[in-house]
């Protein structure tokens, strides 16, 4: 996501000072089907649940999928490196894993005149080797020194350093994963409408913003809301049911999903139960409110209902947060996806931090009066069955002005599946 030397829309790309770098406000993946546009998605996933989730024991093997198109992959740990901007530091943060236990793992402070180690540990001989001195030199009260080396020696095998101290108050860790718990947002075809939402104060926004995006999409919907209705009616397994009312706190807020694809939420409000379900208004001819369970609408609408929360997100100004949506364009009309890009992409200032991420197969959005050449990503799988990316601003000679769909889809980037001709009679199979 950092920025080339590209002019166009520079507008709205956002300088680090600290290392004298501009960063974009989104990135638009295309590849052909099965060329590992998933895969990109579902790497940040499990490093996302590998950082974030506790409750490791010993004997846990870590859920990692290695290569399998290799010979060698299957034995090597799998390497993730991250560069990220968590308030006004840049952090560089890896880790190498298999599924027995984690073979390195190291977090550095990047800044332009030099990088810090926070902190390392590799594996040698079945025992971690550490490097904690960054510690020691914040000079902190000996209790604090004396627990991260504590934790050090605590951390199991198969667990990372940066998950077994999470929450334990040290700043600099909890910063890091915070951005992952909090500011990585993954999104994937499956994801539903975040209700969690209507459960807050400020959510009258959202309604509104939501409200209106449909209404304006020709949708047919008038207003989105939050239907109060019996916890006792909804049809959920009954030790479900008994489970949410014993665990519910205050604070606490239950999605729970349906088996009819209807929406409800959970939570807790002056000591009492409430449960809302997700509904719809449509009006008739002469202005009648008509509801409508959200599982009544078509696929395309509820896809555009699921994205709403984030992109109504990414219009703050204020907004942190890094969308990463796989298939961003799914069952929706390309007209649509594009409107939804422009009213973000025209929010975005000099100052804005919020990111959007994106893969797609949609052809019409290769328009350069949309994004620049350095936010165009195209993804190839090699004859050994492994992925690269590479940007359409690594290509000479691609003007500003150029219409580049054409160019795409003869393959001049890549990111396009190789068709053979398919069979068009019963007598070609096995041809």
């Amino acid at each position: 996501m950092i920025a080339s030397r590209e002019r166009r829309h520079n507008q709205r790309v956002t300088l680090i000072p600290s290392l004298d770098l501009k960063v974009l406000p989104v990135a638009a993946i295309y590849g052909g089907n099965g060329s590992g546009k998933s895969n990109f998605y579902y790497a940040l996933d499990f490093a996302k649940r590998l950082i974030i989730e506790s409750k490791v024991s010993e004997d846990d093997s870590i859920d990692i999928e290695p290569f399998r198109l290799d010979d060698t992959s299957a034995t090597q740990p799998s390497k993730f490196s991250f560069q990220i901007l968590v308030g006004d530091q840049v952090f560089k943060y890896a880790f190498a894993v298999s599924r027995n236990r984690v073979w390195s793992e190291s977090l550095e402070i990047l800044k332009r005149e030099k990088t810090t180690l926070v902190y390392s540990r590799s594996a040698e001989k079945e025992e971690d080797k550490w490097n904690l001195d960054y510690f020691e030199k914040l000079n902190l009260p000996k209790e604090e020194a004396g627990f991260v080396k504590f934790k050090a020696r605590d951390t199991l095998p198969n667990q990372l350093f940066l998950n077994a101290v999470r929450g334990r108050k040290i700043q600099i860790t909890d910063s890091l994963t915070g951005w992952f718990k909090q500011t990585l947002t993954l999104i994937d075809p499956h994801t539903t409408f975040q209700m969690t939402e209507f459960t807050r104060k400020e959510s009258d926004r959202l309604r509104v913003y939501c409200g209106e995006t449909l209404n304006k999409a020709h949708t047919g919907i008038s207003k989105i809301a939050g239907e109060e209705v019996s916890f006792d009616a909804v049809d959920l397994p009954t030790g479900l049911k008994a489970m949410i009312k014993e665990r519910i706190k205050d604070k606490e807020v239950y999605e729970i999903p349906s088996p009819d694809r209807k929406r409800y939420v959970v939570f807790l409000e002056s000591g009492k139960l409430k449960c809302l379900k997700l509904v719809t208004f449509h009006h008739t001819s002469n202005g009648k409110a008509v509801q409508f369970d959200v599982s009544e609408e078509s696929e395309g609408t509820q896809r555009l209902i699921e994205l709403l929360p984030a992109f109504h997100e990414l219009l703050s100004s204020n907004s942190q947060k890094v969308f990463v949506i796989d298939e961003l364009d799914r069952s929706l009309h390309t007209l649509l996806t594009r409107s939804l890009l422009e009213s973000y992409l025209a929010s975005r200032g000099g100052n804005s931090k919020g990111q959007l991420i994106f893969t797609t197969h949609d052809g019409l959005l290769l328009d350069q009066s949309l994004f620049r050449r350095d936010e165009f990503w195209f993804i190839d799988k090699d004859e050994g069955g492994g992925s690269t990316l590479s940007a359409l601003s690594d290509f000479k000679e691609v003007r500003h002005d150029k219409d580049i769909r054409k160019s795409y889809l003869i393959g001049r980037f890549g990111g396009i599946p190789i068709i053979r001709s398919l069979p068009r009679a019963l007598n070609e199979f096995g041809k």
